[in-house]
């Protein structure tokens, strides 16, 4: 729409500039005071639009073909340096507190969720359905500045909102769905307000897509309910999609293609698309459940293009995640557009390209009375093994229905920000270290990990280090210093050589004598160790 604008705007000004060219110079001086200032005033107006016409050419630099769009640096700099973020599952389902597959396990008899809704709710599909716990999601208490300042002090370095999850509710205020959390249920345009109060924190943006598969999610409804109830009624295919013939028993696996499912749907996927791109302009986008076919590639191609040159207009870095391995078409997107997610998933080893692990802060994804939060040496492992291996974590946290954070999470993310201020100097704009003679890349050993960041290697140690300390092939700058971050006094250090060996540059191990008493926090401590660059 708004291309046409400019394009209206452009034809207009041009129309207007060549009825001016043609006024004779009588005319002009006929009406030197009206008309000379309004002459070159639509002179002036004409060559910006050209100006305007030409750039937007220009900045249209990706087509929608697998071949344009490999174009795009899918790992810029920013994401590289990345160690950190968070979005959140949050939404209707919040309100029963089923957890985020609630919204499709309701309809099934016998399941946990479908005997909770009877016993508080009424019977699933007949006196009760997913779309009258809407008006019950009031998020009275959400203050998206309170969460994104707190993101900050935990250590992140992007967060924002999942736009929709399966359930096809937007948290956005959208044309395209009236099923939206601006014109029902909290009245709130939540990704709006998130982002925007990350970006004032200074944090990079994300949003998490996962609304794909809308068209099955509620195929076990649509066995359950009668004619014209609830999943089966007209009145709701805004919500629910369009009633059809149910063909899946589990709508969230990654085996369903989606080339038989109706133009609309795909076509209301790529609107809602382009409206997010448009209103928010975040710098990462997080899609789950891409698998090929689902969606067409041919949508892909369009979204990618349409997001790459918004980002080029914007002058922004972009990047898109999605899941599983590229091999043997596995992964949603090429790896040279799209860096690997993995789903509760790890590497056992530093993969070349940066990637990610998306996994909830607590013991589900969305809220429950017992989502609680992991324990603060547990979330720290994660993200040091991540980096160690080239990788960062994205963490989950999940809201209660009143917008508040569990208070289990708000004090892990508040012990982590401890942490970080201490530690996260030797996480950021690192890489992961080889560390033995041949060059191999070697990011662990024993508890430790190893990471370098220019001229300077820091070994991050799991486990509570005891002095002496030894460090494997390490040979720091000779008569340089070593120092735990967060501790200021220098460390006793000695180099133990191999017995055949009698230059300092050879091989052999360094010996931390001494470690700081007290240590500078409770988990994983970082020494930070300038090293001879001829070693590596």
């Amino acid at each position: 729409m708004k291309t046409k604008k400019l394009s209206i705007y452009v034809m207009s000004i041009l129309v207007l500039a060549a009825l001016v060219s043609s006024c004779t110079e009588e005319q002009i001086s006929h009406n030197k005071v009206s008309c000379q200032p309004a002459c070159e005033a639509l002179r002036q107006k004409a060559a910006t639009a050209q100006t305007c016409s030409k750039s937007a050419e220009d900045k249209v630099r990706y087509e929608p073909t697998w071949e344009s769009l490999m174009k795009h640096d899918a790992t810029p700099k920013w994401y590289q340096d990345a160690v950190l973020g968070f979005y959140f599952h949050w939404g209707p389902y919040s309100v029963p507190a089923f957890s985020c597959s609630g919204y499709w396990t309701m309809y099934q008899k016998g399941s946990r969720t479908y005997r909770l809704v009877k016993q508080k709710y009424g019977e699933p599909g007949i006196e009760f359905g997913y779309k009258d716990f809407v008006p019950l999601w009031k998020a009275s208490n959400y203050d998206p500045d309170e969460w994104a300042k707190l993101f900050k002090y935990a250590g992140a370095d992007f967060a924002g909102p999942g736009a929709e999850h399966h359930d096809g509710f937007a948290l956005w205020d959208t044309d395209y769905d009236e099923w939206n959390s601006m014109d029902m249920g909290p009245g709130i345009d939540i990704v709006g307000t998130l982002v925007e109060a990350c970006r004032k924190q200074g944090l990079k943006t994300c949003i998490a897509l996962h609304n794909w598969r809308t068209y099955i999610t509620y195929d076990t409804g649509r066995r359950l309910c009668p004619k014209g109830v609830d999943v089966n009624d007209p009145k709701y295919t805004g919500l629910y999609g369009p009633i059809h013939e149910p063909t899946h028993r589990r709508p969230i696996n990654n085996r369903y293609p989606g080339d038989d499912w109706p133009y609309s749907h795909w076509d209301e996927r790529l609107n809602k698309w382009k409206e997010l791109v448009d209103k928010y302009q975040f710098d990462l986008a997080w899609w789950e459940h891409m698998d090929s076919g689902n969606p067409p590639d041919t949508l892909k191609r369009q979204m990618l293009a349409y997001y790459f040159n918004a980002a080029d207009r914007w002058e922004k870095e972009v990047v898109v995640t999605s899941k599983k391995l590229w091999e043997n078409r596995r992964q949603d997107l090429p790896p040279q557009i799209s860096p690997l997610n993995l789903e509760i998933g790890f590497l056992p080893n530093p993969r070349p390209q940066k990637w990610q692990t998306d996994i909830p802060l607590g013991r589900s994804w969305a809220y429950t009375p017992r989502v609680g939060c992991k324990d603060l040496d547990e979330i720290i492992e994660i993200i040091v093994d991540n980096v160690s291996n080239n990788g960062l974590a994205l963490f989950s946290v999940a809201p209660k229905p009143d917008g508040s954070l569990p208070q289990e999470q708000v004090e892990g993310l508040k012990k982590l920000g401890d942490w970080m201020a201490i530690n996260k100097e030797a996480l950021h704009a690192t890489v992961p270290a080889p560390f033995d003679k041949s060059g191999t890349f070697l990011s662990k050993y024993s508890s430790m990990r190893f990471l370098r960041k220019k001229e300077y290697l820091y070994v991050i140690d799991l486990e509570e280090p005891k002095a002496p300390l030894k460090i494997p092939h390490i040979r720091p700058l000779r008569g340089s210093e070593i120092k735990m971050l967060g501790c200021d006094k220098p460390l006793k250090w000695r180099v133990v050589l191999d017995e055949e060996d009698s230059e300092y540059e050879s091989e052999g191990d360094l010996m931390i004598e001494e470690v700081p008493d007290p240590l500078p926090c409770d988990y994983a401590w970082s020494f930070k160790i300038q090293i001879l660059d001829k070693c590596w």
